[in-house]
């Protein structure tokens, strides 16, 4: 909005200046707005002289003053945004805009929203980063059936479903998705299946299973849902496809109580049965990736290079030349009994995505344990013969949690594993003790996607649950929240003294909008898109909670300067009923790409009696 009419316009000087030939063609190159380190010194600056200088061959102060003269023309000529441009330092331009212009995007922001999704929820092409024109696979969480979402996947759930709204609101078409490890002659299945056997029918449990009391869960599912039915006569296989079924309709839960939906539940053993993973199988044969030889080893022994014979268990029938792909060992796809290896499920599953479904870009979010898997699975895209830049690993760094600033296990008292469902309950019972269930998981799903948010998930975060639980405005999500649900009550209370936002047009009172706290505000709400811009191109997602923890701070600091309701001045109030407007369209924005909740009204809840 605001920043692409200024980058256009000084696009449009610095075409101006190489028609005129004060400039050269090579001088053409990208313009950066960015916000001045001090408001005293305007409102945004631009470094193009000192970027250009080298290319142009003239002085970037030259280059500055010619910049500021062309745009102080156009200014003079069309009446447009400039009240000064200063050429500071080395050829810094920082430029001054009239506060009315600014204050007319207010009725921009009341007519088309902030981040300008249409009715198909794709947003303008401008604020697309990349020339991808097909959809998206992002595939995230994709937690084994064979236990619950975890504490530490609640970080891989908030930063990829944050990912996938980013990407949506930059105007990709984009397909959540979630791969369910579930192949039948996978021994962490059966296991499982072994395990919830053992306490459905109160057998000897067997060595190494699977215990706690998610397990006894899908057990007594298992025995109420199938009663009727002979259950000691029932085999492994019987078993593992309903424990898994079970379990995965347990994560589904968890994840729709957190926020997190997806528009596919992809079936790893979907492609043996449909015969795609020996199809991707003989395709890698046929391109020269992949074959049955099993090569000699090489082993550097006092400097010199000795080859060695593999061992019989190191070799399998069919093995991945991934290493001339730059992985930094061949494959085996076939063991030697002829099962398929877990990469050979890989494979497929890149066919799938862009061979067979057709994607443009495939995406899939990892934890901290699987930086392993880059150079691996980058190999399987190449071996397939897909170019590298349409499949990409993002990895998220762990979390760790805090109680009384000390470091926490996520474990229960009886040593059971703590939950994603056990966060969300946990902040929520303790930061309102006297709400009902429904109200509860909502703030603490808001609040642990909100925390788990607020560091770029490329680097290690802590988790503080005491102040998560606090409804104060130390805990960022209150302060935030609270944003929303005050400018509610003020727009209340406006209708109450017989104001409403539709009486006068904004176009006709925001020319009244020149307290710098209004402009400071308006400037703030119009930062959304270029902060989705930005998301979308590095992945960055936790600047969305500092975008909306400092506009919940602007806004603060306009309605402590700013009456609202003023019954002697009705224009002014209408002016300020419209920001008001804007300003909760901004949040709410924000909140949506976050995944959390609006609320109109917000009570601090007396604490619990001891």
């Amino acid at each position: 909005m605001l920043r692409d009419t200024l980058q256009h316009l000084v696009e449009s000087a610095i075409d101006s200046l190489i028609v005129s030939g004060q400039l050269p063609e090579a001088a053409r190159l990208p313009v950066e707005l960015t916000d001045t380190k001090n408001p005293d010194h305007g409102d945004y600056a631009c470094n193009f002289a000192l970027v250009a200088t080298k290319k142009a061959g003239v002085p970037p102060r030259q280059i500055a003053e010619m910049l500021s003269s062309s745009l102080l023309a156009s200014d003079a000529e069309h009446s447009t945004p400039f009240s000064a441009i200063e050429v500071a330092g080395p050829g810094f331009l920082n430029l001054r805009l009239k506060p009315e212009f600014v204050a007319s995007y207010v009725e921009k922001v009341l007519e088309l929203g902030i981040t300008l999704p249409n009715a198909q929820g794709k947003a303008s092409a401008k604020f697309k980063t990349s020339d991808l024109n097909g959809r998206i696979n992002v595939e995230f969480v994709s937690v084994n059936p064979n236990g619950p979402i975890t504490v530490g996947s609640g970080r891989g759930a908030a930063f990829g479903d944050a990912l996938v709204r980013v990407f949506k609101a930059a105007g990709y078409p984009v397909d959540p998705e979630y791969y369910i490890n579930d192949g039948v002659n996978s021994q962490q299945m059966k296991l499982f299946a072994e395990s919830v056997k053992s306490y459905a029918l109160d057998e000897p449990f067997p060595e190494n299973g699977y215990k706690g009391e998610y397990v006894k869960a899908v057990a007594i599912d298992v025995t109420r849902l199938f009663r009727s039915e002979d259950l000691k006569t029932k085999p492994v296989g019987w078993w593992q496809a309903r424990s898994q079924e079970l379990m995965i309709v347990r994560q589904r839960e968890d994840l729709a109580t957190f926020g997190v939906s997806f528009d596919t539940w992809f079936s790893e053993q979907s492609m043996h049965n449909s015969g795609l993973v020996t199809k991707s199988l003989e395709k890698l044969k046929a391109n020269g990736s992949a074959d049955d030889e099993c090569y000699r080893a090489e082993v550097v022994r006092e400097g010199k290079e000795d080859r060695i014979e593999r061992k019989p268990e190191e070799c399998g029938p069919l093995w991945l030349r991934s290493t001339k792909y730059g992985d930094d060992k061949d494959r085996v796809l076939l063991r030697s009994d002829g099962r398929p290896a877990y990469i050979a499920g890989d494979v497929a599953y890149m066919e799938s995505k862009l061979g067979q479904r057709g994607y443009e870009k495939a995406y899939i979010i990892l934890g901290p344990d699987h930086h392993g898997y880059i150079p691996r699975m980058n190999a399987v895209c190449r071996a397939l013969g897909y170019p590298q830049e349409r499949f990409e690993i993002i990895i998220f760094q762990i979390v760790r949690f805090l109680k009384d600033g000390k470091p926490a296990p996520m474990r229960k008292r009886d040593g059971n594993i703590y939950e994603l469902r056990d966060l969300i309950d946990e902040i929520g019972l303790n930061a309102a003790p006297n709400s009902g269930k429904e109200e509860q998981q909502r703030i603490g799903r808001d609040v642990a996607r909100f925390f788990y948010l607020m560091r770029s998930h490329d680097t290690h975060m802590d988790f503080d649950i005491d102040l998560a639980t606090k409804q104060s405005d130390e805990n960022p999500v209150f302060y935030v929240q609270y944003a929303h649900a005050r400018i509610c009550s003020v727009l209340a209370k406006a209708a109450e003294a017989g104001f409403s936002g539709d009486q006068v047009p904004a176009a006709e009172t925001h020319h009244l909008l020149i307290h710098p706290r209004e402009v400071a505000l308006i400037k703030k709400i119009l930062d959304l898109p270029m902060e989705v811009a930005r998301c979308a191109k590095d992945y960055g997602v936790h600047r969305l909670t500092t975008y909306a923890v400092e506009l919940a701070r602007t806004y603060h600091h306009f309605y402590d300067a700013c009456r609202v309701i003023q019954s002697d001045q009705p224009e002014l109030t209408q002016a300020r009923i419209a920001l008001c407007q804007a300003a909760a369209i901004g949040l709410k924005a924000s909140f949506e790409l976050l995944g959390i909740s609006a609320p109109e009204r917000m009570d601090r809840e007396a604490p619990p009696v001891a």
